[in-house]
């Protein structure tokens, strides 16, 4: 009897690896969880550089406030660790609250958010592939050039690695907004990517 999938490619490394670092990951959530100050030092060391990247993205437009968001943004995932029933959870948790905070500074500074075209897209063509793009600061630009929520999900997507059930969780959607998000997101940052190359 044959017990190996039908192409018998399996990487054991990489699979092992990730389910170490899970595993690893979600050991220091419960042991933050139960007060161990060690365990929340480690948590902060794995994501706050990924935690600030993203809210530097988001607030490109107010850089002086992102050492003083970020602050609150741990503050209020240290203050809600415990409360966090799924350890495996931590990373979208963690961004959510990010995105909370970052949205909440938003409609305090009175800054518009433009409402975006919202449908499944199922049938849609490929808008462009975010991957064909080889020059980092130009897409950097281009990021900074498109709307927040265009930025936030294809920074969750192609930056952060999540999955569209990860994305759905950090920005409370559903799956079929997260994938016209994701499309019309492309098309947004091919749109101000097309000028600065010709």
């Amino acid at each position: 009897m044959n017990f190996l999938p039908p192409d018998g490619n399996i990487d054991y490394e990489a699979h092992v690896s990730a389910n170490t670092q899970q595993l690893y990951e979600e050991t220091l959530v419960l042991r933050s969880q139960i007060g161990d100050e060690s365990a929340f030092e480690e948590l902060l060391k794995l994501y706050g550089p990924p935690l600030l990247f993203f809210t530097r993205k988001m607030m490109q437009t107010s850089p002086h406030l992102v050492e003083d968001v970020t602050q609150e943004i741990w503050l209020a995932i240290y203050k809600g660790l415990p409360g966090l029933l799924d350890a495996g959870k931590f990373r979208p948790w963690a961004f959510r609250i990010a995105r909370d905070r970052i949205y909440r500074e938003y409609r305090r500074r009175k800054l518009a958010l433009e409402a975006l075209e919202e449908c499944h897209v199922e049938e849609l063509p490929d808008a462009g592939s975010v991957n064909a793009i080889v020059d980092v600061e130009e897409l950097h630009r281009g990021l900074d050039a498109i709307s927040p929520q265009h930025r936030e999900v294809l920074v969750l997507c192609f930056l952060e690695e999540m999955s569209y059930e990860e994305i759905a969780g950090v920005t409370g959607s559903t799956l079929g907004t997260v994938r016209s998000r994701i499309h019309y997101a492309k098309r947004a940052l091919r749109n101000a990517l097309e000028p600065k190359r010709s």
